[in-house]
C-alpha cells in the first residue's frame, strides 16, 4: 500500500517541472509557518522578558543616550567576545533593533521567513540526495518541528539563522558535488563561514561537512588509504577552506575567549557520573521522548535487517558526526526545546534519509516504520501548537501589563515596583521599556535582601521605601518563570491578574501607607 502510495506521488511529481515544484514548495512552508505564527498568535505577542530585552536597550542607546550605530555595535560585541564567540549574532540584533526600533511584530515576520528558507532549504537537501516529495518534506518538518519549534516565535534563540545558513550551505554543497560548479561551491563554504560565526555548537557541523564530502567521494569504493587519499586530492580546496575556518575558531574559543564562561555546556569534573545519567534520563522523558520511543521502534526494525544494516557504515558514522559532539557539548544539561537543534540533524538524516532509501526495507515493516515517522511528527506537531499557544498568551499578558501600568502612572510621579528578580531580563525589560515611553520611576525588588532600588542606569544606587511605591508587579504561578511569591505586604493594593502577571495597584483611599516589609 506504501509503495503504491509512493508510485502515485512520483508519478504526481513526474508531471511536475521544477519550477511548478519550487512554487508548490514555497507556498506550502510559507503558508505553514505564518499560518502557525499568525493563527496562535506569536506574531504579534510583543515583549516577553526575556532576550527580547536588548531589542529595547539598544533603542534607548541610541535615541536616549546618542550613541552611534558604530558605538553600539563595537561596544556590544566586543563585551560579547570576553564571553563568547558570536560576533554576527550581536551584529544582527542591533542591525535589526536600528531598522526596526522596538516593533517586535517586524522583527517576528523576518523571524518565520528564516524558519521558511530554512524548511525550503532542507527540503531541496533532501531531494539532491535522492528523497521524492514525501520523503524530502518528512525531512524537512523533521527537523524544525517539535520542542524546537520555540525558534519559530522566539527572538533570543539563533539556531533559526544557523539552520538556515546550514541548509543553505549543505544544499550547495550537494549541488557543487554533482555539478563541479566553483560558485556552489564558494556559496556554500560562505554559507557554513556565517553559520559559525553565529553560535558556537554549530561550529560543530563543520566536521560532517567534510566528512561527508569523502562519503560522497568513496561511494562505489572500497575503503582503502589511496581511495581516501584521492578522494582528499580531487577536493582539496573546499576540505581545506572548511578545516582553516574549523581550526581557527576553535582556537580562538578554546585559547583565547576560553571556556570558563560556557556554564551550562561541555564536560565537568566536579558533576558525578550518576548527576550526567539523571540528567539525560530527564530529558528522555520529556524534551525527547518521542525521538526515544520511536526511535528505538524504528531501530528496531531496521535491525531485522541485520546483513544489510551492517552495510551502511559511513551513513551511522554520519549520524554520529552530528549527534555526538552535540551530546557532549550540552552533557550538563542535556537537549532541551531550542537545543535540540543542530543534533536533530544526525537523527533526521540516519531515520528520514538513510532509512526511507534502505532498499531492503519493504511490506509491513516499511508501512510501519513509515507509520513511526508520521506518528512522530504528528506528536510533535502538537508539541509545537502547545508551546506556541503558551507563547502567545504569555506575551499577550506581558503586553497587557506594560499597557495598564503606562497608563496609570504616565505624566505622575507614582513609582512602580517590579519584582522580576531573579529573573534579571524581566527587570532590564521594564527599565528600557519605560524609558523608551518617557517613564524612569521603576524600581526592583530583591527578596535575598529585603531592598528596593533602581539597579539600573545613573541612579542605581537610590532606594526606596515600599510605602511610596504605587504599583507592582510580579509573576504569578501560570508563568514558567514563577518562583516564588515576594515578601511584601499587599493587603492595601487591588490584585488585577493579567493573564501569567499579576499588577497590584495601591487603593486610592488609603490615608496612610504601610511600613516597609
Amino acid at each position: 500500500m506504501v509503495n503504491r502510495f509512493l508510485d502515485r506521488v512520483q508519478e504526481f511529481y513526474g508531471k511536475l517541472d521544477k519550477k511548478r515544484e519550487a512554487v508548490l514548495v514555497w507556498i506550502f512552508f510559507a503558508v505553514l509557518v505564518f499560518g502557525v505564527v499568525i493563527v496562535t498568535g506569536t506574531l504579534t505577542s510583543g515583549f516577553h522578558l526575556v532576550d527580547d530585552w536588548e531589542f529595547a536597550q539598544y533603542i534607548d542607546w541610541i535615541t536616549l543616550e546618542h550613541r552611534s550605530l558604530w558605538d553600539c555595535l563595537r561596544d556590544t560585541v566586543s563585551f560579547d567576545l570576553t564571553l563568547r564567540f558570536r560576533p554576527l549574532y550581536y551584529i544582527n540584533r542591533i542591525l535589526m533593533a536600528y531598522v526596526f526600533g522596538i516593533n517586535l511584530t517586524a522583527m517576528s515576520v523576518v523571524k518565520a521567513a528564516e524558519i521558511v528558507v530554512a524548511l525550503v532549504a532542507l527540503y531541496y537537501c533532501a531531494r539532491q540526495m535522492k528523497c521524492n516529495m514525501v520523503y524530502a518534506a518528512l525531512f524537512s518538518l523533521t527537523v524544525m518541528v517539535g520542542y524546537q519549534s520555540a525558534v519559530w516565535w522566539k527572538l533570543g534563540p539563533q539556531e533559526s539563522y544557523d539552520t538556515m545558513m546550514f541548509a543553505v550551505g549543505f544544499y550547495f554543497l550537494l549541488k557543487w558535488l554533482s555539478t563541479e560548479k566553483r560558485a556552489y561551491a564558494v556559496i556554500s563554504v560562505a554559507a557554513f563561514f556565517l553559520m559559525s560565526v553565529y553560535k558556537e555548537p554549530f561550529i560543530l557541523l563543520l566536521p560532517f561537512v567534510g566528512l561527508y564530502i569523502l562519503y560522497d567521494g568513496m561511494k562505489g569504493k572500497r575503503v582503502t588509504i589511496p581511495n581516501l587519499w584521492e578522494t582528499v586530492r580531487d577536493r582539496m580546496p573546499y576540505l581545506l577552506t572548511i578545516g582553516i575556518i574549523f581550526v581557527v575558531e576553535m582556537f580562538l574559543i578554546l585559547f583565547v575567549v576560553g571556556t570558563n564562561n560556557y556554564s551550562y555546556v561541555g564536560l565537568d569534573e566536579s558533576v558525578t557520573l550518576g548527576q550526567y545519567v539523571q540528567t539525560w534520563q530527564n530529558a528522555a522523558g520529556n524534551n525527547l521522548k518521542w525521538y526515544v520511543r520511536f526511535g528505538v521502534l524504528m531501530g528496531l526494525i531496521l535491525l531485522t535487517y541485520w546483513e544489510q544494516l551492517k552495510k551502511l557504515g559511513w551513513e551511522m558514522l554520519l549520524a554520529a558526526a552530528i549527534i555526538v559532539p552535540q551530546c557532549v557539548t550540552y552533557s550538563k544539561t542535556a537537549l532541551e526545546e531550542r537545543y535540540i537543534l543542530p543534533c536533530v540533524l544526525g537523527y533526521v538524516f540516519f531515520f528520514v534519509i538513510v532509512g526511507c532509501r534502505f532498499r531492503p526495507l519493504s511490506g509491513k515493516r516499511r508501512i510501519v516504520y513509515m507509520l513511526c515517522l508520521l506518528l512522530m511528527l504528528a506528536a510533535h506537531g502538537r508539541v509545537a501548537l502547545r508551546e506556541a499557544r503558551y507563547f502567545a498568551y504569555r506575551g499577550e499578558s506581558i503586553q497587557t501589563m506594560l499597557e495598564s501600568t503606562l497608563e496609570l502612572v504616565q505624566g505622575t510621579d507614582k513609582k512602580v515596583l517590579s519584582c522580576f528578580g531573579p529573573n534579571l531580563e524581566g527587570n532590564k525589560t521594564m527599565y528600557h521599556w519605560f524609558r523608551l515611553h518617557g517613564y524612569d520611576e521603576v524600581f526592583y525588588w530583591e527578596e535575598d535582601e529585603n531592598k528596593i532600588n533602581r539597579s539600573f542606569g545613573p541612579r542605581e544606587d537610590e532606594q526606596a521605601d515600599f510605602a511610596d511605591i504605587d504599583v507592582v508587579v510580579m509573576y504569578n504561578q501560570e508563568d514558567r518563570h514563577w518562583c516564588y511569591e515576594p515578601s511584601l505586604d499587599l493587603s492595601d493594593f487591588t490584585e488585577r491578574k493579567c493573564g501569567t502577571i499579576t499588577m497590584y495597584v495601591r487603593n486610592a483611599k488609603s490615608t496612610s501607607k504601610d511600613a516597609p516589609p
